[in-house]
């Protein structure tokens, strides 16, 4: 207390005497005390901007990954996939449950006419009844016919890139699933992977 002023000693035939001082003193203190906090918190708020700098430049947002089960699911997904207002992609190998589906083919088809600025690239195994449905004149969809017996592996699931999402969807009769990643990082590193695949296709 001495050492802060807030008491004050005095000696006297060997004895030590403490008197309590003006209690001032003891705003003197305080006022002090404030001071020395006001400028460390003022050092503190300067580098704040810093200190976020750093931190963001080491953020790491984890992907969002939705499943859809059965048909219907696969649908909606689909659906999410025609109707994005963005450049998409894609390796589509439409089972035959989807060709007899009149609905949705139609919709398939008038999605893929519809005019866009925006291009859409995609890849389709050989066969006269998927052909059918990419039958129209768009030309920001382009499409590349692969054999399926050489490009296979790339018709074991569909998938669908668009935005931020890669979507991995199965169209086998009876277990029809969608999978939907969502995240920047994965969905272009895949699209990247794609143009490396239509360019080597070309």
């Amino acid at each position: 207390l001495e050492q802060k002023g807030v008491v004050s000693s005095y000696s006297s035939k060997k004895i030590k005497y403490f008197v309590a001082n003006d209690p001032n003193f003891l705003i003197g203190y305080i006022d002090r005390k404030c001071r020395v906090f006001d400028y460390y918190r003022e050092k503190l708020i300067s580098v704040i901007p810093q200190f976020r700098g750093v931190s963001d430049n080491f953020i790491f947002h984890k992907p969002i990954v939705s499943f859809f089960d059965g048909l219907e699911g696969v649908k909606h997904v689909l659906y999410d996939f025609l109707k994005a207002n963005c450049e998409k992609m894609g390796y589509i190998s439409l089972d035959q449950c989807f060709l007899a589906d009149n609905n949705f083919s139609d919709f398939f088809k008038d999605a893929l006419k519809k005019k866009t600025s925006k291009s859409f690239r995609i890849i389709l195994p050989n066969f006269d009844e998927i052909k059918k449905i990419f039958n129209f004149n768009n030309k920001n969809v382009e499409i590349l016919c692969v054999e399926k017996d050489d490009f296979g592996k790339l018709f074991e699931n569909e998938i669908a890139i668009y935005n931020n999402k890669v979507c991995i969807l199965n169209l086998q009769k009876g277990a029809e699933y969608a999978i939907v990643i969502e995240s920047p990082k994965t969905a272009d590193m895949h699209k990247m992977i794609f143009d490396m695949v239509w360019n080597s296709i070309q």
